[in-house]
C-alpha cells in the first residue's frame, strides 16, 4: 500500500505541476460541456426562404408571413435571383414558388399548386424543411377557405443537389475537410514538438537560419502530405460511394491552398504551448474537438446560439467544409469561392501573427 500511495501522490503533483495537462483535464471538459450542450441541438430553424408569387396573391403572402412568425424560417433577399438560383447559389435554403396567376386565383378554380424548391446539402434540414411548410401551407389554407380541412393543393418538391437523401453525399465532403484538418494539426504540431522533446531543436536554432526557415520548412512538406490524403479521401467518396462532383477542379484545389493557411497556422501555434508529445496530442484533442463541433461539417450552424454562430463564422473549418460541400455537390461561382476564402485567409493571417511572435529561436 505505501508503494501504491508513493505513485498516487507522484502522479497527483505531477498533474498539478503541468499547467497543460491541469487544463485539459479539469477545466476544457467543462468549458466543453458548456459550449456544445448549446451547440447541439438537431432542429432545423433559421431556414432562410424566399418566396415567388404575384404581388396580389393573398394566399401566398399568408403563407410567407405565417411561415416567417413561425420562428422557424428566416427572411432572405434573393437579390433578384430566381428560385433555383437563389438556393443554388446558398442564399437560401428553401424556395416556394406559386403556379402561374398566383395561388389565390387557383385555389378559387378548386386546385392549386406549390413548388417546393429544397436545398438537401444537409439530409436533417431538408427532411424538416418539408414537413414544416407542408404544416404551414395546410394551416393556412385550411383557416382562409377550406375550415373542412380539405387540402386543394397539389405539392412539387424538388430536392436540390440530393435527391435520393443519400446521407454519403453529406458525409463524404464532411470527412474531406475533417481529416484534412486533422492530417494538418497532428503532423505539424507533433513534428515541430518532437524536436523539443529529443532535443533537435536546440540544433537548428543554433543553425545559421532564421525562425521562418524552421517553421516552414516544417510545415510545407505536410502540405504536400494532406493534399495527397484528400485526394485519396475523393477518389474513395467518388469511387466507393458514387458521390458526384459537378464543381470546378481548380477552385476545389484553391480551396484547399487556403485552408491550410489557417490550419497550418493553428498547428504552429499549438506547438508553441507545448513541450512534449503528448502535451501536443492533448491540445490538439481540445482544438480539433470544438472547431469539429462549431463547424457546421456534421451539425448544422443556423441552430446554434447567437455568440455560438460568431465563433462558427471565424472557425476557418466552417467555411472549408461549405465549401467542399457545395464545390462537390453544386458547382458554386467565383463570388461564393471568393467570400469563403477570403475569411479563411484573413483568420489565418492573424493566427500567423501570433504564432510566428510566440516560436522562439533563443533558449
Amino acid at each position: 500500500m505505501k508503494v501504491l500511495r508513493g505513485f498516487f501522490r507522484k502522479e497527483i503533483i505531477s498533474l498539478l505541476r503541468s499547467p497543460v495537462l491541469l487544463v485539459a483535464v479539469l477545466i476544457m471538459p467543462v468549458v466543453q460541456m458548456i459550449l456544445l450542450s448549446g451547440a447541439i441541438t438537431f432542429q432545423a430553424d433559421n431556414l432562410r426562404l424566399v418566396m415567388r408569387s404575384m404581388p396580389n396573391d393573398v394566399v401566398m403572402t399568408q403563407i410567407y408571413n405565417r411561415a416567417i412568425g413561425s420562428g422557424l424560417f428566416v427572411p432572405t433577399d434573393a437579390g433578384g435571383r430566381d428560385p433555383i438560383a437563389a438556393v443554388q447559389s446558398g442564399v437560401a435554403d428553401v424556395a416556394i414558388v406559386a403556379s402561374d396567376g398566383g395561388l389565390t386565383k387557383a385555389l378559387g378554380r378548386g386546385t392549386g399548386e406549390i413548388q417546393i424548391l429544397i436545398d438537401s446539402m444537409n439530409i436533417l434540414k431538408a427532411h424538416s424543411i418539408e414537413a414544416y411548410l407542408r404544416a404551414i401551407i395546410a394551416q393556412t389554407v385550411s383557416s382562409m377557405a377550406h375550415a373542412d380541412g380539405a387540402m386543394p393543393i397539389n405539392f412539387h418538391v424538388r430536392v436540390l443537389f440530393n435527391p435520393q437523401l443519400n446521407t454519403k453525399f453529406f458525409m463524404v465532403p464532411s470527412m474531406v475537410s475533417i481529416l484534412v484538418f486533422l492530417a494538418l494539426l497532428i503532423l505539424i504540431s507533433v513534428s515541430i514538438t518532437k524536436e523539443k522533446e529529443v532535443g533537435t531543436m536546440e540544433t537548428l536554432m543554433a543553425a545559421p537560419i532564421s525562425k521562418y526557415h524552421i517553421v516552414f520548412g516544417k510545415v510545407l512538406p505536410y502540405v504536400l502530405v494532406a493534399l495527397v490524403v484528400m485526394l485519396a479521401i475523393v477518389v474513395v467518396g467518388m469511387v466507393v460511394f458514387r458521390v458526384p462532383f459537378v464543381g470546378s477542379q481548380l477552385m476545389f484545389l484553391l480551396a484547399f491552398l487556403a485552408f491550410c493557411v489557417p490550419a497550418c497556422g493553428i498547428g504552429v501555434w499549438l506547438a508553441t504551448y507545448t513541450q512534449t508529445q503528448q502535451q501536443a496530442l492533448l491540445g490538439l484533442i481540445i482544438v480539433a474537438f470544438l472547431a469539429l463541433m462549431l463547424s457546421g461539417a456534421i451539425i448544422s450552424t443556423e441552430n446554434m446560439p447567437v455568440v455560438l454562430r460568431w465563433i462558427s463564422y471565424i472557425n476557418p473549418l466552417s467555411h472549408y467544409a461549405y465549401l467542399v460541400r457545395n464545390i462537390m455537390l453544386k458547382g458554386p461561382d467565383w463570388s461564393y469561392w471568393g467570400a469563403h476564402a477570403a475569411v479563411m485567409l484573413g483568420v489565418g493571417a492573424l493566427i500567423w501573427v501570433v504564432a510566428l511572435r510566440r516560436f522562439k529561436t533563443t533558449l
